[in-house]
């Protein structure tokens, strides 16, 4: 992009090996080395077994029904590395890896992005801001589809940034963005993108001439091309179920007003999981509120307004469908973070320091409660939560965390003092925090969150029973995904299913007294405790 606004000359924080060292830990710590947890991680595992199992590459499927959340590029990416590792690892560890390789490129592709925009020096404070968003961590590291489109987000964006310079390569690489944004997240992606490539040659004076107009042109073809061989190959395949995931497309995504009817809700949720990106990016358009209709501020503020409207008047108020915010907000906070007055820099250096030691700590007094019964308090709520964990050796994991803990307190000791320290202190700081967690907590994640047990309890009763017909009551994607995973057990609608003797119940303790069984019970699991205790039941209705 033309020259004609601020540019960020600041000393790069972190580069070269160091950065790329702190993104691989960031990445598969936490990823691997255990079984699908229940929610998004489970969910979306279930269309990657369908591809593995059943070969449905075009449609998505869970457990042999069409799933219409999410187009399939995520799943093929998971259902590749499936095949590509399955021999080192368990299916479910290789295809979450597919989270890992999205979360680097669009991590990679914002960088290149701020580079373009705002210079040399924005490459890695737009990563380490991208990375340090308090909401990305969780999702990173599961099964979670919404990561591929961040990818194809950041990919359009770092072709408009060369839009002047090289117009037929920059919207080349702009509309390939698009065309796997829409791949991944289906309308949301193309509202995301298309809107922002079609309004950038306006903005920018000495892109008004043919070449960038052909390059859109280019672009806008390249993305329809993509989207295209999908649906045409899908509606050769299947047209009345390509027909079934538009008409879901355009119910899910159409405007509403709940979220605004619960606005205080809705402020909340983007407080803490784009922080600390949007005050940043906030004072970056403050301070330069002169020059907002150039091209390296306009852009990334239209695609942050854009993903702002879709998250507040489209689809469920859920943490991981705030994801599409962070790749337009991390390149504002990449321009905002050079310019922070130096009391402003060292406030949130210093917040993030004391934060992430406030943070550590809770995460071991959670962990004495767990395994000490102190504070006798938190001791009581995670006994509730699951009663009968098992507390194994403490050694290792301790020791592990220990070090982890110093490395916590004494990083910012090492990090120079520039206007980006605070930058990379959090950077740092959120990835060590993850990673204790990780060491500490998660066999009792793992415990809490795995179904593992419940579908082979349910295997082994179904043996006795003459019928392989089971209805269903209660049971979401999630958990229809676990049962076909691990014990190839598959159900259908209670309203399809009134010939199938056997039925099969699920409700947590909020839902208990609304999904009632019919006849006999034969088999009953309870999951966990307290209010979000879970509850299987299966019942013959001879």
């Amino acid at each position: 992009m033309p020259h004609d606004a601020p540019r960020l000359s600041l000393p790069a924080p972190v580069t070269g090996w160091p950065l790329a060292v702190l993104i691989a830990v960031y990445l598969l710590v936490g990823t691997t080395g255990h079984l699908p947890w229940r929610g998004d991680d489970l969910t979306h595992l279930g269309p990657i077994h369908a591809i593995l199992t059943r070969g449905s590459w075009l449609m998505p499927e869970i457990a042999g029904e069409a799933f219409h959340d999410f187009p399939p590029l995520y799943y093929w990416a998971g259902a590749i590395l499936a095949k590509l590792l399955g021999g080192l690892l368990p299916i479910h560890d290789a295809a979450r890896l597919a989270s890992s390789l999205f979360t680097a490129a669009f991590l990679y592709w914002t960088g290149i992005a701020a580079r373009r925009l705002y210079g040399e020096t924005a490459f890695a404070p737009a990563i380490l801001l991208a990375l340090g968003a308090v909401g990305l961590v969780v999702h990173a590291h599961e099964t979670q589809p919404i990561l591929a489109q961040l990818a194809g987000m950041a990919v359009c964006y770092a072709g408009l940034g060369q839009l002047a310079e090289r117009p037929i390569r920059g919207g080349l690489q702009a509309g390939l963005g698009s065309g796997l944004a829409f791949l991944a997240g289906g309308l949301p992606g193309v509202v995301l993108t298309v809107p922002v490539l079609l309004v950038a040659p306006m903005l920018c004076p000495s892109c008004r001439n043919r070449t960038v107009v052909t390059g859109i042109a280019l672009g806008l073809m390249t993305g329809c091309a993509i989207a295209g061989a999908w649906l045409g190959s899908a509606a050769l395949s299947d047209p009345d179920a390509l027909a079934a995931w538009w008409a879901n497309e355009l119910t899910t995504n159409t405007p509403h007003a709940y979220h605004l009817a619960d606005f205080g809700k809705l402020l909340q949720l983007a407080g803490w999981f784009a922080w600390p990106l949007w005050p940043i990016a906030g004072w970056a358009v403050w301070r330069n509120r002169h020059t907002l209709a150039t091209p390296p501020l306009a852009l990334p503020l239209m695609a942050s307004l854009l993903a702002i409207l879709l998250v507040a008047t489209t689809g469920n108020l859920r943490p991981a469908n705030m994801l599409p915010v962070l790749p337009p907000l991390a390149l504002l906070a990449a321009l905002g973070v050079s310019s922070l007055r130096r009391g402003a820099a060292n406030a949130f250096d210093w917040f993030g320091i004391m934060a992430f030691a406030f943070f550590a700590l809770l995460v071991w007094a959670g962990w004495s409660a767990l395994h000490f019964g102190w504070p006798p308090g938190l001791a009581r709520s995670v006994a509730k939560m699951a009663p009968d964990f098992p507390r194994d050796s403490l050694v290792g994991g301790t020791l592990i965390g220990v070090l982890i803990s110093i490395a916590l307190l004494v990083m910012p000791l090492f990090v120079r003092r520039t206007p980006a320290r605070g930058t990379t202190n959090w950077a740092f700081g959120i990835t060590l925090l993850w990673c204790l967690a990780v060491i500490l907590w998660q066999p009792w994640f793992a415990y809490t969150k795995n179904y593992q047990p419940v579908a082979a309890e349910l295997k082994a009763a179904l043996a006795g029973q003459p019928t392989s017909c089971i209805a269903r009551r209660g049971l979401g994607d999630t958990q229809r995904a676990a049962l076909d995973y691990f014990a190839g057990i598959r159900t259908v609608p209670n309203a399809s299913g009134g010939e199938c003797k056997l039925l099969l119940t699920y409700a947590t303790s909020s839902q208990a007294q609304k999904v009632r069984g019919e006849g006999s019970l034969i088999w009953e699991r309870r999951l966990g405790g307290g209010r979000k205790a879970e509850t299987f039941k299966l019942y013959n209705r001879d």
